[in-house]
């Protein structure tokens, strides 16, 4: 077992980030069906065989558990009642060699705070697990709501990056997050 495999489940005080199972498939789908309704990133309109697959391919990545050269994402459950209330990742943006942490709740249980305590255990969970300087995130202008999270978070931000996302360019605003354990000499402003 490596250490990403024994840090697992990442619990907070109200939830818990564990590996995906095929029993999350209908949860997987639902958010797929959000994505029809824009509620949810457009990326995510998957019909069902496409969400099973991409479930099956996502639990597939937790043989090599690589965030510095692949993504790997988990489910979001609450602790009490393991109610799936969204998924989270972390793993490289191939464009830019980074390691970046994302999230999202469902449209039934936000408002909850469920996302920034998400970003913040995501955060400290990769930066301890994988021993990396920082992490990022990535934040397109018409999700405010995803903005404070991340500014809550503690993530500073650099600006604006222009990123393919679903075929096109657009631009997101940069984040990073640095890890404590290394010197401050990473603070400048990145290229």
């Amino acid at each position: 077992m490596n250490k990403a495999e024994a840090s697992l489940p990442i619990l907070t005080d109200r939830l818990m980030i564990r590996r995906l199972t095929r029993d999350d498939f209908e949860h997987i789908y639902a958010l797929c069906l959000q994505a029809y309704t824009n509620d949810w990133p457009s990326g995510w309109k998957m019909n069902k065989q496409q969400a099973s697959d991409f479930l099956d391919w996502q639990i597939s990545k937790y043989k090599t558990f690589n965030v510095v050269s692949d993504a790997v994402y988990f489910a979001v459950v609450t602790r009490d009642e393991s109610i799936f209330v969204g998924h989270c990742h972390v793993g490289v943006i191939e464009e830019l060699s980074e390691t970046e942490i994302g999230y999202g709740i469902s449209k039934h249980f936000r408002g909850f705070g469920y996302a920034t305590e998400v970003a913040i255990a995501l955060t400290q969970w990769a930066l301890n697990t994988f021993n990396i300087h920082y992490v990022i995130a990535t934040i397109v202008d018409d999700n405010p709501h995803s903005l404070k999270v991340i500014e809550k978070a503690g993530f500073i931000n650099y600006g604006k990056k222009q990123l393919g996302s679903v075929g096109e360019q657009m631009e997101y605003n940069y984040f990073r997050y640095y890890n404590p354990s290394y010197e401050n000499r990473y603070l400048n402003v990145p290229q």
